[in-house]
């Protein structure tokens, strides 16, 4: 455990707990720090960085900009300290990562979700032109979400404050996909106008999957950007006053756009907008209950006002919306808005695997970078590292060694082979830190219409023919169903026959006889290592029963397939 002291003014010590990594950016590395109950996020920028006066002025210009500003939008800063080796920043811990990430694991957002996030970015961006800071750096990385799902502008690297009014910058800094026009041009300077460019390109960003000027090379990006040179892909449908927005924020000339209470009035704001989003579409897009509930009240007259108090004190332990006497149309539909979806911790599943059963095993590769084997003689074999490995014999016991070790020199040789062709077409990352927990294939099952793994913390994977994945976690009581393109939801499984996704409840009935299969094999198995015990005299008729029991296991599998090529002929 590592320790951070801070000498205080009256010669006390504060020690902080330094806790796991964050992220790092710039010269700065930011980590998790605890002060009793109390946690941060620290912003670490080492002392060998800041030998330059030039960097010293932009690391005290970030500090007191960010220490004058106090927004429920904008990441809160408490402190700063230093000591021999580090200046640390200590700043309000967003505990759920940034919209960044968001949209790595979403891939695009919705329409209310995108309205509600602008909103929020809205908020701050007012607030930091009243002050006259021009953020410089607006982009989805620097977009943090709270654990109530607030947006937190953070990162104020690059702002600049301005002296007086019609002040002009000419710094060329900020994100290449976010950059201003102006700023590239530098010639008459810049000012607020290169914030709304990029609230533009956020939008953009977050409803087509991908920034508007983007290219694989830098300066092609810049001349994008130079000449406006962007279009709305036709196989993405957004609305026309998602278009119209972006339309008139993305413009070169900055007296042209939009400002900010334009923005505000626009038609794409007009609809009922939550001020925050549930947990839940973190991982998975708002249920089409969800959003034909803010329909449906678009169309209805607005609640009267009488009880709206006690609506708000309902609502706070649910979502808040813009409108107060909307509250209870929204309070009242708690249970339709959450019932199904939930957060799903991200997974270890199988990525890839090679069936070679007929000789010697099935290899696979899971997301975390580790390669294993089940092998025919029911033991498994998991890469821990580069050379460290388990090995599961078949009565579950496990043996850690490296593959040097010579009564295992066979099997490490079928690893070494397996391993290479699995990580044949991988980025496989330099000093990548492999995870601690050990989970490995520990039942394996082909179909007429997917592979089926059981992994060893119990999660069931189910992997189509058609690249859709049904994966059942937490004990089976979590479902998260993957379609074909990539798009992940996640369900409470008691909810999730009831789900309009008659996809992913055609392939979860699938899913669940394959697993009732499972567990009759296996205990068709327990019995006969069972009955194998027993002394010969008593063989003959015991065999019988096996016989009985094998035979019936054979008509439910053979009344099961039938059914399951039924219930498929459409799929």
């Amino acid at each position: 455990m590592d320790f951070v002291e801070e000498v205080c003014s009256d010669n006390t010590v504060r020690q902080y707990i330094k806790g796991k990594f964050l992220g790092k950016g710039g010269f700065a590395k930011c980590y998790e720090f605890s002060f009793g109950e109390q946690l941060y996020a620290s912003k670490i920028i080492g002392k060998s960085t800041l030998t330059r006066s030039r960097t010293r002025q932009k690391l005290m210009s970030e500090i007191k900009i960010h220490k004058s500003l106090q927004h429920q939008n904008i990441v809160g800063f408490h402190k700063y300290f230093e000591d021999d080796e580090n200046v640390y920043i200590l700043l309000e811990l967003c505990t759920n990562q940034t919209l960044n990430e968001l949209l790595k694991r979403r891939k695009r957002l919705t329409e209310l979700e995108v309205q509600c996030y602008l909103m929020q970015i809205l908020k701050a961006l007012s607030y930091l032109h009243k002050h006259k800071v021009i953020h410089r750096d607006l982009k989805l990385g620097n977009l943090f979400l709270s654990d109530k799902m607030e947006i937190k502008l953070g990162d104020f690297g690059l702002a600049s404050q301005l002296e007086f009014e019609g002040e002009r910058k000419h710094t060329i800094c900020g994100t290449p996909n976010y950059i201003a026009p102006e700023i590239l041009e530098s010639k008459y300077g810049h000012s607020f106008e290169v914030d709304i460019w990029s609230f533009g390109v956020i939008a953009y960003t977050l409803l087509i999957g991908k920034p508007p000027f983007e290219t694989n090379d830098v300066k092609k990006t810049y001349r994008r950007i130079k000449m406006n040179a962007y279009q709305f892909p036709e196989h993405i449908i957004i609305s026309d006053e998602a278009k119209s927005l972006i339309s008139q924020i993305l413009v070169i000339d900055p007296s042209k756009r939009l400002t900010l209470d334009e923005i505000k009035n626009h038609e794409f704001f007009k609809g009922l907008i939550p001020e925050l989003l549930p947990l839940s579409t973190l991982t998975c897009p708002p249920s089409s209950q969800f959003i034909r509930l803010y329909q449906k009240q678009q169309s209805q007259s607005i609640h009267r006002l009488e009880n709206t108090q006690n609506h708000i004190q309902n609502a706070k332990q649910f979502l808040q919306y813009r409108s107060m006497d909307r509250l209870q149309f929204l309070e009242q539909n708690e249970n339709c808005l959450n019932q199904n979806y939930v957060i799903q911790e991200p997974q270890i599943i199988v990525k890839k695997w090679v069936d070679y059963s007929s000789k010697y095993g099935l290899g696979y590769l899971l997301d975390n970078q580790q390669c294993g084997i089940y092998f025919n003689d029911s033991s498994k074999m998991l890469m821990l590292n580069q050379d460290k490995y388990i090995y599961v014999d078949r009565n579950g016991d496990e043996i850690e060694g490296s593959l040097e070790y010579q009564e295992m020199l066979k099997k490490n040789t079928i690893m070494i082979h397996f391993r290479s062709y699995l990580l044949l077409d991988e980025k496989v990352k330099e000093n990548y830190q492999f995870e601690s927990q050990r989970i490995y294939v520990k039942k394996w099952m082909k179909s007429k219409h997917a592979m089926i793994f059981r992994l060893s913390n119990k999660t069931v994977q189910v992997i189509f023919n058609d690249q859709t994945q049904v994966i059942l976690s937490q004990n089976l009581k979590v479902v998260t169903y993957i379609d074909k393109e990539s798009m992940k939801q996640s369900y409470i499984l008691s909810k999730a026959f009831e789900s309009d996704n008659i996809q992913m409840v055609k392939r979860l009935k699938y899913t669940k006889q394959i697993i009732s299969q499972m567990i009759w094999k296996s205990k068709i198995q327990r019995k006969t290592s069972d009955i194998a015990q027993i002394e010969k005299p008593q063989s003959k008729p015991l065999q019988d029963r096996i016989n009985t029991l094998t035979s019936i296991n054979q008509l439910n599998i053979q009344c099961s397939t039938s059914r399951l090529k039924n219930s498929l002929h459409n799929k």
